[in-house]
């Protein structure tokens, strides 16, 4: 009758799994703590107060790669294109992006930061900047290192 029998392991079964649970829970802990402490300091404060999250992925991507199609910035939010299309309109009807027709293929269209768009993203990049050397300024520039490498390792791992 082995369900009313308790099943014993051995004690470094308990205490190794054990450790192990309350090391991925300190992990996710502060895993939260910092995206909560990120979002509240770059996001809902004052920096990008005006724009939602997808929002403002579009326009660091726009900021970094320049002049995009609407699949790559899907892809890059790993969302449907259909999904991006509500996004990118909100940005155009708040005249940050504009849209770009191909010179050689009119069936293509590229999405592009308006000038004051790229004034906008760029006064808010500044202040990013500000608020996150007040976040990781305590660092030293070795722990910088491997916290990125550290991300970095487990993004390439789960893309």
């Amino acid at each position: 009758m082995i369900d009313n029998q308790i099943v014993r392991l051995p004690n470094y079964y308990y205490k190794n799994k054990k450790y192990c649970m309350a090391t991925n829970e300190q992990l996710l802990s502060s895993i939260f703590n910092i995206s909560r402490l990120i979002r509240q300091r770059l996001f809902l404060d004052r920096c990008f107060c005006d724009l939602s999250h997808s929002e403002i992925e579009v326009l660091m991507f726009l900021k970094e790669n320049g002049t995009s199609t609407m699949k790559n910035i899907s892809d890059y939010l790993r969302i449907k294109p259909s999904s991006v299309t509500p996004v990118v309109d909100k940005l155009f009807k708040k005249k940050i992006l504009k849209r770009v027709a191909d010179k050689k293929d009119r069936r293509i269209t590229y999405i592009a930061l308006t000038e004051s768009g790229l004034k906008e993203i760029h006064k808010k990049h500044q202040q990013i900047h500000k608020d996150i050397k007040k976040i990781f300024g305590e660092l030293k520039e070795k722990n910088k290192k491997d916290l990125i490498k550290i991300i970095d390792k487990l993004l390439k791992k789960h893309e």
